[in-house]
């Protein structure tokens, strides 16, 4: 059993991203978002994925993480894995970890916002806040 844990982020909503050993099958990982799972791509983190809830907008789940490239965002707890090749997840690395948690930090919901009622205004927050950081990498 030891061999099949990874190395994974797991962020709840409103609560600080935690970087836990986690079992890396199917039923520990729906266990952990509560319900079957969705892979989505992590954006601008390469090889990495979050592991989503599929069906946490019809449960109307809290708020997690906004996702302006896509103009979308995760509900519910989520995990978050790197793949290898075949698609397996597998352990994040140290650099990952540190892209992910940066990414975190700036586009997480925080409480103050519903987001199914406020999803036009985290939207243009989110997208503002995206364009800043966009351009001071420039």
């Amino acid at each position: 059993m030891q061999n099949n844990l990874i190395k994974a982020i797991i962020k709840e909503p409103y609560k600080k991203a935690i970087v836990s050993e986690i079992s890396n099958e199917l039923k520990p990982l729906q266990d952990i978002v509560g319900g079957y799972i969705e892979v989505v791509p992590f954006p601008n983190v390469d090889g990495v994925d979050i592991i989503v809830n599929e069906e946490g907008k019809i449960h109307k789940l809290q708020g997690n993480l906004f996702l302006p490239e896509y103009q979308d965002c995760v509900v519910g707890t989520c995990v978050i894995a790197s793949y290898n090749d075949e698609g397996d997840f597998k352990s994040l690395s140290d650099k990952q970890i540190k892209q992910v948690n940066d990414y975190i930090e700036n586009f997480q919901i925080e409480k103050d916002y519903d987001l199914y009622d406020d999803f036009e205004i985290l939207n243009e927050i989110m997208n503002r806040k995206m364009k800043e950081l966009n351009s001071e990498m420039e």
